[in-house]
């Protein structure tokens, strides 16, 4: 049986498309992970970008706000930003736990912000592989 994993984050458009997109590149024979936003918003360019550089494709997903995805049972719940960890619906068949990182979108210039985004992604992609390895050695 398959680990449901949320990853959370404010308007799943930067930090949980990514953390979806790694697990279930990662290990789909474990893990269904699912992605949502406290809102709907949109994927932002420089997440299609990074993503795009290490062969992942996000351009045609759809993001989704939490109230699209609660009707589904999840082992997991991982918010991603503070907004996400302070607004989290209450799932109380899930674990939480809470990833902080910085916010990419902290820096106006264009050079820093895309150099912020590629460490995020390679920071997500840490801890997701950690994840990974913990809970597929437990289950």
């Amino acid at each position: 049986m398959k680990l449901r994993v949320l990853f959370l984050c404010a308007t799943n458009g930067i930090q949980s498309p990514i953390a979806e997109a790694l697990l279930n590149g990662l290990d789909s024979e474990h893990f269904e992970a699912i992605s949502a936003g406290i809102e709907r918003g949109e994927t932002h360019p420089l997440t299609i970008e990074v993503m795009k550089d290490i062969g992942i494709d996000l351009r045609e997903r759809a993001t989704k706000a939490t109230h699209d995805v609660l009707d589904g049972c999840f082992n997991f719940v991982i918010t991603l930003c503070d907004r996400a960890r302070s607004e989290c619906p209450n799932l109380p068949e899930a674990e939480i736990v809470h990833w902080r990182f910085d916010d990419p979108m902290a820096v106006p210039d264009y050079w820093k912000r895309k150099r912020l985004f590629q460490s995020l992604r390679d920071q997500i992609a840490h801890r997701v592989r950690l994840f990974a390895l913990v809970q597929a050695r437990a289950a």
